[in-house]
């Protein structure tokens, strides 16, 4: 032991002096290098080597979990060079904390991690994209997972530069880079840095997962559930133009638009089938339902919301009130009394991730009777079934307006047919929830936005100008996402004013600090702005006021629209159905709405009245979809469509190999949901 301390003290005096302690980095240097060396990924395919070939690339190595396991692999094969890195990064100056023991930050991490997602579940967002309550997440909470996950990048970076068959994490890198619009100079820098497998690579592979596609669509379109052989999986489909641009045109080769349809298949969730009698899933039961059709009496009773609905939206027009006062006027300064600012639920479904797959887009496009036929054919030609065996099974097609009375138009004009295979009895289509919202939205919106250029109009647009956003001459049909966040700031200013009135202070300002009341008289006031502008009573006195009359129309109207929303966030149907209903009503009066006020009251009745109970509670509780997994992140069929379809137009317009709308259709349709960088 003696021996050892004269060593070390003679090692510390050596490396004193400048030359010994360069003699000294030099040998450690030699030693670590041998080290690092010998520390490598092994060799061979996966998975007993780190080699990932693109012929056996399959949807999972793009999951979160063939990732965590890549990033532990280079971690156990590499831990040398990971550590050194990790402890390289992990010294921050002026920090005390230190990552010496590998396990300080990196429990702090995991615990911080978990508790700042849960915080942040719920919270509220303002317009900056700052939250306005939860805790915030400081840089050095989040220093140790960003040093152990740059340390395992850059290990990786080493392995693929000393040897390109370790290509795990470049693979994936690869398409990430391609999906996010990457160029190819800028491929080639990261390629060489060691960070991304090739361009080429990237299209290797998307190629071989489009044929592992096709072949799953096809397992898809032909599954039925157990014990329910006529009852196919739910389709959602809508039209998608594309203009395929040519710079250097020539005879046979100029620009020209692209028509397609493009959708995906829905399998629905097996605990939601059992859950009703098989007896009510058959076809045979859809056609008995059909066929007495024409002898339901339809009653104006039919659409107008029953005693418990009328009750709940009550509930509804309280909350919006409530709502804005807790966050524009007051706050309660004691807690005796509960405020709702959220209605009652009625029929809230289970947020759990769906079962979809995207269908190849096809050449054909639904915006004529003709052309939904044709999309019909290219359906059955991706499935591994025949047109017979499609038209022997129940077909439930989510799509918007114009689809929906395509297919029906289609239906009429092969009536009648006794050959299933063209009589189309055995498909039912139902309205998309998004553009139900969209359409009678802009309606609404249009009814009472009112002439901006004339300045005695006092329609919705002077809310507008009054909040400083700038009012377009014309309600613009193109950015719905806007227009439905325009009518919801304009129905709160609506109702500040209002509130303001029934307390006396509308010539007052409204204050940054909210002024503290008791929450009794937070809760009268809610009752008297609902008396006064949304009773029976109200709308009645108003008669005499033209003014007066259209402000509580535009608040009904406004309110329907606000609450259609957040119910299909929230992903209750029932809150939904009663907005259906009284937009059923509501559209009968707007010129604009001439097909919908057909359409929405047959589905409706289709829903309520006419078909068996258990299909018709199937296709209630399939209109909205929780694509995350997540409660109150719920979107209707139709816009998780409309979503899918601006991704695919961004990769067409940013993939660096041209308008090919043959890559678009065989490559990236069927690929557009890998998702590499989770």
């Amino acid at each position: 032991m003696a021996d050892h301390t004269v060593l070390l003290k003679s090692i510390v005096e050596y490396v004193k002096k400048p030359s010994g302690r360069q003699r000294w980095e030099d040998f450690i240097l030699a030693e670590a290098t041998g080290i690092v060396e010998a520390q490598k990924p092994p060799r061979g395919a996966y998975p007993k080597g780190a080699y990932h070939n693109t012929k056996n690339l399959s949807p999972y190595f793009f999951s979160s979990k063939s990732k965590r396991q890549r990033t532990e692999d280079i971690k156990d094969h590499m831990p040398f060079l990971f550590e050194l890195l990790v402890n390289k990064m992990g010294h921050r100056p002026g920090n005390n904390q230190t990552m010496k023991d590998g396990n300080d930050l990196s429990d702090c991490d995991s615990d911080s991690a978990e508790t700042l997602s849960a915080a942040s579940e719920d919270d509220h967002y303002m317009f900056s994209g700052k939250t306005l309550n939860g805790p915030k997440k400081k840089s050095s909470i989040d220093h140790g997972q960003r040093a152990r996950m740059t340390a395992s990048t850059m290990c990786s970076m080493a392995a693929f530069v000393s040897n390109r068959r370790h290509n795990g994490h470049q693979l994936a890198n690869s398409i990430s880079f391609l999906a996010c619009g990457v160029t190819d100079r800028v491929s080639k820098f990261l390629q060489y840095v060691g960070l991304s497998s090739s361009r080429q690579t990237a299209h290797n592979s998307l190629h071989r997962l489009s044929k592992q596609a096709e072949r799953r669509i096809a397992t898809k379109i032909g599954r039925t559930p157990p014990n329910l052989p006529t009852l196919a999986p739910f389709l959602c489909f809508d039209n998608l133009d594309f203009e395929q641009r040519i710079h250097t045109q020539s005879i046979g080769h100029s620009t020209h638009m692209f028509h397609g349809t493009w959708g995906y298949v829905h399998q629905i969730n097996q605990a939601l089938l059992d859950s009703v009698p098989k007896a009510d899933l058959t076809l045979a039961s859809y056609k008995r339902a059909m066929s007495n059709i024409s002898k339901l009496e339809v009653t104006p009773k039919m659409f107008i919301p029953k005693p418990p609905e009328d009750e709940h939206w009550e509930f509804v027009l309280k909350s919006q009130i409530a709502r804005t006062i807790l966050e524009h006027i007051a706050q309660p300064s004691d807690s005796q009394v509960s405020i709702a600012i959220q209605p009652p639920m009625i029929d809230q479904l289970p947020a759990d991730e769906p079962d979809i797959t995207m269908l190849k887009l096809m050449v054909a496009s639904d915006n004529s009777s003709q052309g939904v036929g044709e999309v019909f054919e290219a359906i059955v030609n991706q499935s591994s079934i025949s047109m017979t065996d499609f038209a022997s099974r129940l077909q439930i097609i989510d799509a918007d307006l114009a689809s929906c009375t395509n297919i029906s138009s289609l239906r009429t004009q092969r009536v009648p047919s006794r050959h299933p295979e063209e009589s189309l009895s055995h498909v039912l289509t139902i309205l998309g929830g998004s553009h139900t919202l969209w359409n009678i939205a802009h309606a609404i919106y249009s009814k009472h936005y009112g002439n901006c250029s004339d300045s005695r109009d006092s329609g919705a647009w002077r809310f507008l100008q009054g909040l400083g956003i700038p009012c377009p001459n014309v309600v613009d049909k193109k950015d719905f996402t806007l227009m439905i966040k325009n009518m919801d700031k304009i129905h709160t200013a609506t109702l500040v004013y209002c509130i303001k009135l029934v307390m006396g202070t509308e010539k007052e300002n409204i204050n940054d600090q909210l002024e503290q009341l008791p929450s009794k008289t937070i809760n009268d006031l809610i009752d008297q702005t609902f008396d006064r502008f949304f009773s029976p009573e109200a709308k009645k006195a108003s008669q005499g006021s033209a003014k007066l009359s259209n402000l509580i129309l535009r608040l009904s109207d406004f309110a329907s629209v606000v609450e259609g929303n957040a119910a299909m966030k929230a992903g209750d149907v029932g809150r939904l159905m009663v907005v259906w209903k009284r937009w059923a009503v509501i559209s009968q009066g707007i010129k604009k709405l001439t097909q919908y006020s057909v359409q929405l009251p047959r589905m409706i009745l289709l829903l309520n009245e006419v078909l068996p109970r258990g299909l018709a509670h199937i296709i209630l509780h399939s209109l909205l979809i929780a694509p995350s997994g997540r409660q109150k992140h719920f979107v209707a069929k139709d816009q998780h469509l409309e979503q899918q379809n601006y991704w695919l137009k961004f990769f067409f317009n940013h993939g660096g190999r041209g308008a090919d709308i043959d890559r678009l259709k065989n490559v990236y349709s069927v690929n557009i949901t890998l998702r590499p960088g989770e």
